[in-house]
């Protein structure tokens, strides 16, 4: 392992885990604290802060799963992980822990969001500081909307601009498969938008849905192209 390793690609056995520990590593409290029993009641994992702004992750010793090996994390990405949990447990704890509740919590148009499509696009790049040019549907505009959104901050984004990115994400869709919107709803009778082609829906809230939950970095591409795919498979 070189010092200035920032992340491992394997999981590090328990001796490389000691190895590290011998050489280096101070017992990071806040971190250790924070992250007790997070994933379950009983787990005590441990983080160790490292040289060059790295930490140590150390699953819980006398755990199930992989105890007292490690993985080697930045700070940014422990505090995503915190975040993502916490986020995960308040979602679930107020019935929004699916898609379609989810959207319908923070949404200010609703099944309106459909006759609004237009002006959604219009107050995205107003918001998140971006061209006409950009946005032109393409799955490269959606690496520039993803990673305009990291910077307004996925809270914000979830907060003020949810509908905005099921609009757009929508019209990449609808465009994709020669689609139009429609008004679908669920088990409950819930409305929400979806795009319509050969009698087969596709879910733009479920691309936004998954990239805001905020675990790993925001690629709407991604989720966008894997909706496409499983269109193509139904449609076979």
């Amino acid at each position: 392992m070189g010092s200035k390793k920032t992340r491992n690609t394997r999981r590090l056995t328990k001796a490389q885990v000691r190895e590290l520990l011998e050489s280096e590593g101070k017992l990071h409290e806040e971190f250790t604290k924070a992250f007790e029993g997070l994933y379950f009641k009983s787990d005590r994992p441990q983080v160790y802060e490292l040289s060059n702004d790295r930490f140590l992750y150390v699953f819980d010793p006398q755990g199930y799963v992989v105890p007292g090996r490690g993985d080697i994390r930045s700070e940014a990405d422990l505090l995503r992980t915190l975040r993502w949990v916490h986020k995960v447990e308040e979602d679930y704890a107020n019935n929004r822990g699916n898609s379609v509740a989810h959207w319908r919590y923070y949404s200010k148009h609703k099944a309106q969001l459909i006759n609004k499509v237009c002006e959604l696009i219009d107050e995205l790049i107003e918001c998140l500081e971006m061209s006409i040019e950009q946005l032109d549907f393409s799955y490269k505009s959606l690496d520039i909307v993803s990673s305009k959104s990291e910077e307004y901050g996925l809270e914000k984004v979830q907060a003020d601009l949810y509908d905005n990115l099921v609009g757009y994400v929508g019209e990449v869709l609808r465009r994709r498969v020669k689609g139009e919107w429609i008004v679908s709803s669920d088990c409950s009778d819930n409305e929400f938008p979806a795009v319509c082609a050969k009698q087969n829906l596709l879910m733009p809230i479920n691309v936004v849905f998954k990239e805001l939950d905020g675990y790993e970095p925001m690629n709407l591409r991604k989720q966008t192209a894997n909706e496409v795919r499983r269109f193509s498979l139904r449609c076979r």
